[in-house]
């Protein structure tokens, strides 16, 4: 310790010229720091000194000497405050120090001065072990307070207007009495006029076979012509459809009146009904009637 403090004593009269002129302006700040006792800022100005000269080849010596006092500096200052961060910030120093050397001579890895080195940075790492395991390790990051949620304002919950008075819709299963007395005079007219066809082709049918017997008694006297033949068989023909067009207007004529009659039945109890809609057809062949029945209520 002595003679790292008489060196020191020297630097500070006369930097030496092994240093640069940016190194030694922290050297000089760095022992004015040292002979206040302020060994923290001295540290921090001796490692400025220390990085102004970054080639480990060319700036050896200074390099050596500028370690020995952040050295001797780290260790009073671990004295001074007994905490392990100085002699953790001396092992990093050294190690960075060992690793430039090497990596400046590749050729002399056991050189003095590397022994010298690697003997320091053992002794110090013997020191910390001595402490406790993973002293040189940051302390956690403090745990984030707890946050409060603000409590909700509460205030007096509005009052609620009252809906108002809706109108049930109308169901549209409902048929109205007039609806029904419409359809159902409606049914009536239809039935009649049905009555009327099937009137006609009764007549018709009846005057076609009176035109066939007239000329099938014409045929006792003389053997009948192609073209009575011809005229015989399309009365026959015509006779036949008007009895088809007969029967099936009649069938519908029938049907149309119950259905008339229902549906005014319905219109005057306003009870429950059925839907009911019918749709006649007739061709020279036939006719019909198609009849659609949906149950619902009436009133």
């Amino acid at each position: 310790m002595v003679p790292v403090l008489a060196l020191a004593l020297i630097l500070a009269v006369e930097p030496p010229r092994s240093l640069s002129l940016e190194a030694a302006e922290h050297n000089t700040k760095a022992m004015q720091f040292y002979d206040a006792g302020q060994f923290g800022p001295a540290v921090d100005e001796f490692y400025a000194a220390y990085q102004a000269m970054p080639d480990a080849r060319r700036d050896r010596e200074g390099r050596e000497l500028l370690l020995g006092s952040m050295r001797a500096t780290l260790l009073a200052l671990y004295k001074q405050t007994s905490e392990p961060a100085p002699l953790c910030r001396l092992q990093k120093i050294l190690k960075e120090h060992l690793d430039a050397l090497t990596a400046a001579y590749p050729d002399e890895p056991e050189s003095l001065e590397a022994r010298s080195i690697r003997a320091r940075h053992d002794e110090v790492t013997q020191q910390l072990a001595a402490i406790g395991p993973n002293v040189c390790e940051p302390p956690p990051p403090p745990a984030p307070p707890p946050v409060v949620a603000a409590a909700p304002e509460t205030s007096a919950p509005a009052p609620t207007p009252a809906p108002a008075p809706t109108k049930a819709p109308a169901d549209p299963n409902i048929i109205p009495p007039r609806q029904l007395r419409i359809a159902g005079g409606v049914t009536l007219g239809l039935g009649v006029a049905l009555l009327g066809v099937m009137t006609y082709g009764i007549v018709a049918e009846a005057r076609t076979r009176g035109n066939a017997a007239k000329i099938r008694d014409a045929s006792t006297e003389c053997p009948l012509t192609p073209e009575q033949l011809s005229e015989l068989q399309d009365l026959r023909r015509d006779a036949l459809a008007g009895r088809r067009i007969a029967i099936g207007t009649g069938v519908a004529a029938g049907v149309m009146a119950i259905l008339g009659g229902t549906l005014l039945g319905l219109a005057r109890r306003s009870a429950r009904s059925e839907r009911w809609s019918a749709t006649p057809w007739w061709s020279t062949t036939g006719a019909g009637l198609t009849v659609h029945v949906r149950l619902g209520a009436a009133r």
